[in-house]
């Protein structure tokens, strides 16, 4: 059996391989291209360390990898859950935003967010990925492992379920 340990020049095939794999799986987790992207290369950079101190078989490097990427997406909603999520108000100021004057435009988003909530989770991520993210159908549906057709369906009950949800709470008129 070989040890990755003496194959240090076969990490970069291994990394061309299943770099797309490992950022799939990520992505799928954190829903966010940049994170995920990043994440995948912290990922790759750890297991690269770890290859000298520990002694991973080669058949055994793709687990490892799905551990390490796995234990690193917890680890960053750790940190995430630590952190305060709150905006100075002069951070607002520093980026040419009045409280005062996006009043309405804050409140706006609220709406909106309460009407996402209403939504499940896969809705959200559909909406998130076809329209914030601007990923095409058959992209998503490869994410999300599901046909283009459900994802096409699911897509509009979503878009038509939060415009019933934004009519309902005032947001705009039918």
């Amino acid at each position: 059996m070989k040890h990755v340990s003496r194959l240090r020049f076969d990490f970069t095939q291994t990394y061309k391989e299943l770099w797309p794999q490992i950022y799939k799986f990520i992505y799928y987790k954190v829903q966010n291209k940049q994170e995920a992207e990043e994440l995948t290369q912290d990922v790759f950079q750890k297991v690269y360390k770890q290859i000298e101190k520990n002694n991973i078989s080669e058949n055994k490097i793709k687990a490892y990898l799905y551990t390490s990427a796995r234990n690193t997406v917890y680890d960053t909603w750790r940190k995430r859950k630590r952190q305060p999520n709150v905006i100075m108000l002069e951070e607002l100021k520093e980026n040419g935003l009045e409280p005062s004057a996006k009043k309405e435009s804050i409140e706006d988003n609220i709406l909106v967010e309460k009407a996402l909530e209403q939504l499940s989770e896969t809705e959200r991520k559909i909406l998130k990925l076809r329209i914030i993210e601007g990923y095409k159908i058959d992209e998503v549906a490869d994410m999300l492992d599901k046909p283009i057709g459900t994802i096409k369906s699911m897509q509009y009950r979503a878009l038509k379920k939060l415009k019933n949800r934004l009519v309902e709470g005032g947001y705009f008129n039918e």
